[in-house]
């Protein structure tokens, strides 16, 4: 895993795989734009990722996006619709923003807003965790909003996918905490006691946040995460 993923804290040039092939290009696309002294802003990402989706031809258009079955808007990171010819849930980060990532703040890990290289970043790490199928399908300019507070109107979101899961029950979707528990020390992670719903991996490398029963689902196949938060860092100590 380490030699697939690194990141270089005290650099500005930092390696990042995205979600798949369209994700890896989007990627290195951004780091390639981006100022080695300063790095880019929110709006100047925005601006380079509105051409180079169109430059390469994955601008996906709103009529397209309408045409898929609605599914949630009621989260901070995405709304989220149905592709039924191939089963994918389909989701759109809201305009101007791109989620959130664990950050560090001096004392304990806490939510703080990602970059589009850290959103590509953590969606490829759940792929590599937790053999996830997440994709970069495009990007979408959007008018009119806006949709998350202080941000400006309109604005640049990406539109991603990865495969809809069934729910064993579907009146309880979620496992317990216990089974999470089970689940993530099963695969080398330990509780982090001061973050929110925080695990480190035991070779203190990747942080994940968020890790609460409706972050997950529990499947015939077992128990599959949907929207952890997570980033990979030097070790602490």
């Amino acid at each position: 895993m380490e030699d697939e993923i690194r990141e270089n804290s005290g650099s500005a040039s930092v390696y990042r795989r995205g979600p798949r092939g369209l994700g890896e290009e989007a990627a290195r696309a951004l780091e390639q734009n981006s100022r080695p002294d300063s790095g880019s802003s929110s709006m100047e990402e925005q601006t380079f990722l509105r051409k180079w989706v169109e430059e390469e031809g994955c601008l996906i258009p709103s009529s397209a996006w309408d045409t898929l079955r609605f599914v949630s808007n009621h989260t901070l990171e995405h709304e989220v619709r149905f592709r039924e010819a191939d089963q994918r849930a389909v989701k759109r980060t809201w305009p101007g923003s791109f989620g959130f990532v664990p950050a560090w703040n001096g004392s304990t890990w806490v939510k703080g807003p990602a970059s589009a290289g850290e959103y590509l970043h953590r969606l490829h790490l759940q792929n590599l965790i937790f053999s996830d199928e997440i994709r970069l399908e495009g990007g979408m300019p959007v008018t009119g909003g806006p949709f998350i507070i202080g941000q400006p109107a309109g604005g640049f979101s990406f539109v991603i996918s990865q495969p809809w899961l069934e729910a064993t029950d579907n009146k309880q979707q979620y496992p317990s905490e216990s089974a999470i528990d089970e689940f993530l020390c099963g695969i080398g992670f330990e509780p982090i006691l001061n973050a929110f719903y925080g695990w480190r991996s035991t070779d203190q490398s990747l942080i994940i946040l968020d890790a609460k029963p409706d972050n997950f689902i529990a499947t015939p196949a077992g128990i599959f995460p949907i929207d952890l938060l997570l980033t990979q860092i030097f070790p602490l100590n």
